[in-house]
């Protein structure tokens, strides 16, 4: 079949689709979300994603960096402006292991000789007050070691800060909701990914009805601590654990993460639960969009209750 025209591409997918078939489009890059007049209110974000050597954090490197810089409204999620894109790789210093280049196709030839100009991510990321990966307790790290720039701003995970599974996409891999949304791209390069990532990012959830960077800021609005009750009794392992905490050797305390708004329960709980009314210590650090997913702690505290 000779298909001339876009219009007639079009009208045999509308007749396939009344079949049962389903069709994805390629992802084409964008310089603009919305034909509207932007509020005057506008944020600066970054779509970070990191290519390495491997998982070490301690001894693998990364070899490409990609970003997306784009601007959105913080009371709907609604990008605008895509403010530009930022793509280059960088030699490790030693051969990239087989096993990572079968990932992200990346060769020792490719990285030859070259680095990524830290003066340049600088001046991409000016101004930006948030950044957003897929998987940002991988990324995260390896950034924050190599371009220490990034450790003051805020960090967000589309992996694990939008409930995918709860607005039933069944799903949070980067390329299977590329799929329920509709498109598909050439994944594992860095600034293919981000693209993708922002395309996600401003897909209507079915669920909720909201954009996902809406959903996604709602999540990073929200103060968590990590809490240790300490010297709790041996025998209430099992119920600490089935509490969701877990055990840490080098530390020897149990650890937990829990919403802020929800100390007061939680205090309640391992009092009767755990101490069997007793007073207690707990250890109480903060954490928000400035530590998660960091190496680094945030302000710790003992109280007694």
């Amino acid at each position: 079949m000779n298909l001339k025209n876009n219009e007639e591409i079009q009208t045999l997918l509308e007749q396939l689709s009344e079949l049962g078939y389903r069709f994805t489009r390629p992802l084409e890059s964008r310089t603009n979300y919305s034909d509207e007049t932007p509020p005057e209110k506008l944020i600066k974000a970054i779509v970070l994603d990191t290519e390495t050597t491997g998982f070490n954090q301690e001894t693998d490197k990364i070899i490409e960096l990609g970003m997306v810089a784009f601007e959105f409204c913080p009371k709907t999620g609604q990008a605008y402006r895509v403010l530009g894109t930022f793509n280059h790789l960088e030699d490790p210093g030693f051969p990239i292991p087989p096993e990572s280049t079968k990932v992200h196709h990346i060769t020792d030839e490719m990285v030859s000789g070259k680095s990524i100009n830290d003066d340049e991510v600088a001046s991409f990321i000016e101004g930006a007050l948030l950044i957003i990966a897929h998987n940002a307790k991988f990324d995260r790290p390896f950034i924050d070691s190599r371009f220490p720039i990034f450790q003051n701003l805020a960090w967000a995970c589309s992996l694990s800060q939008i409930p995918w599974n709860e607005e039933g996409l069944g799903g949070a891999k980067q390329e299977f909701l590329a799929y329920r949304f509709g498109f598909h791209y050439d994944g594992h390069r860095a600034s293919n990914d981000c693209q993708a990532l922002l395309e996600i990012l401003q897909q209507t959830l079915p669920e909720s009805g909201t954009k996902a960077l809406r959903r996604l800021l709602e999540s990073i609005a929200k103060k968590e601590l990590k809490v240790s009750p300490l010297g709790s009794p041996f025998e209430s392992k099992d119920l600490l654990k089935m509490r969701g905490y877990r055990w840490n050797p080098e530390l020897k305390l149990w650890t937990g993460i829990i919403q802020s708004e929800s100390l007061v329960n939680e205090v309640e709980w391992l009092k009767a639960a755990v101490y069997g009314g007793r007073a207690f210590k707990l250890e109480q650090e903060t954490i928000n969009a400035q530590n998660r997913f960091s190496n680094r702690k945030g302000s710790i505290e003992i109280l007694n209750y």
